[in-house]
């Protein structure tokens, strides 16, 4: 990888980990809003909910004209803005109508500049390493945000979390100098494609769904995992140190296609990936005692980050423009609360295992939908 494109991948990185901080500390800032904003719990879901809804759907639109758009100029104009919303939810937080609007508007301006980020890994060489690079950051930055905020809850408040948010936000500012600029194509064969031409291409369209369902299976099986070793009478203690570990195993499962590249494709890892995932529910279905929860939540933690760069550069690959990666990017968030919402269903009665068999169906279901897509794309070239 040239050093100018490591350089570049670290802003990109960088300013994408940003955006997605109210996802990655999630749990956490839900716990800070509940205690030291006065706020419901589900008043505080419900307005993460919100957050992540505008942020996906505004970055499905935009991946109909990203083929048209200035990343750099786009992405200074709606951080500038972001800072302003951040800000305002941290002087807002327990007014829930006035806090709520503000992170709709921090959701719709984070959501312009994930797509924008993301589509600019896609133009520029080697982005399968860009994308494990990204992968592996935001890994590390949940780590440490989900322990240092419930740690120092009580000193920085509601107030000093969305303050936090906002430094975030001037911090990619500074960096969106690393964007590209350019609008138009730079790889001849996609010249005369409209972004609409692109997504609607079978490659675009399974890959894309494939992400979809993906997110839906993992966050599935997360949302109840823990619930699951609630239900073996393990102990707290035993239950955290296997999410924290399983968390944590991500780390070196999205690095290793910083290490690889594309030396072994996008298809064979991907189904290597996927399949540690489903040994890890097969092992969780089957779990009776720690040993095997704890196996079967790192084989999912480790499949998971292992799998996300290399489904990005599947996307990347379709359409180097960015149209495919953001349009994916942006269902794949509608797949993650989809998922939570139908394991609710399922799991009525303490059927965990159901839940989990949920999971493998789906995870089949994107092997089959990543297989067709690299097929229908190696036809089309």
């Amino acid at each position: 990888m040239k050093i100018q494109n490591l350089q570049s991948f670290a802003a990109f990185s960088v300013i994408g980990t940003v955006t997605l901080m109210p996802l990655l500390v999630l749990p956490a800032m839900v716990g800070v809003l509940v205690d030291n904003a006065a706020m419901s719990e589900s008043s505080a879901g419900f307005s993460a909910s919100a957050n992540f809804l505008a942020s996906a759907i505004v970055g499905l639109i935009l991946s109909v004209r990203m083929h048209h758009i200035n990343l750099r100029q786009i992405s200074t104009i709606v951080f500038s803005i972001a800072i302003f919303t951040d800000v305002a939810s941290a002087y807002t937080a327990g007014n829930s109508m006035t806090f709520f609007a503000a992170r709709i508007g921090s959701g719709l301006m984070l959501g312009v500049a994930y797509a924008a980020c993301v589509a600019a890994f896609a133009r520029v060489d080697g982005y399968e390493r860009g994308f494990g690079l990204f992968v592996t950051i935001q890994f590390i930055i949940s780590g440490i945000g989900l322990y240092v905020v419930p740690v120092y809850a009580d000193v920085l408040g509601a107030k000093g979390l969305f303050l936090l948010f906002a430094a975030g936000d001037a911090l990619a500012l500074m960096l969106t100098r690393h964007l590209p600029s350019e609008i138009v194509a730079t790889h001849k064969q996609e010249k005369g494609l409209s972004e609409f031409a692109v997504l609607l291409k079978y490659s675009a369209l399974l890959a894309i769904v494939g992400f979809a369902i993906f997110e839906a299976a993992n966050n599935a099986q997360f949302a109840f995992i823990e619930r699951f070793g609630v239900a073996l009478e393990l102990s707290d203690h035993d239950i955290g140190v296997s999410l924290l570990v399983a968390s944590l195993i991500g780390i070196p499962g999205a690095f290793c296609i910083v290490l690889a590249g594309n030396r072994f494709g996008t298809l064979q890892p991907l189904m290597f990936g996927i399949s540690i995932g489903i040994v890890g529910m097969v092992v969780l279905i089957n779990a009776t005692t720690y040993p095997w929860y704890f196996f079967g939540s790192c084989c999912m933690g480790f499949s998971w980050a292992f799998c996300l760069p290399f489904i990005q550069s599947l996307l990347a690959a379709i359409d180097r423009r960015g149209s495919a990666i953001a349009a994916g990017s942006s269902f794949s968030t509608l797949g993650s609360a989809a998922g939570p919402g139908i394991a609710a269903i399922i799991v009525v009665g303490g059927r965990y295992s159901s839940v989990f068999l949920f999971s493998i169906a789906l995870f089949v279901v994107t092997i089959a939908l990543f297989l067709l897509a690299e097929k229908m794309r190696k036809q089309s070239k």
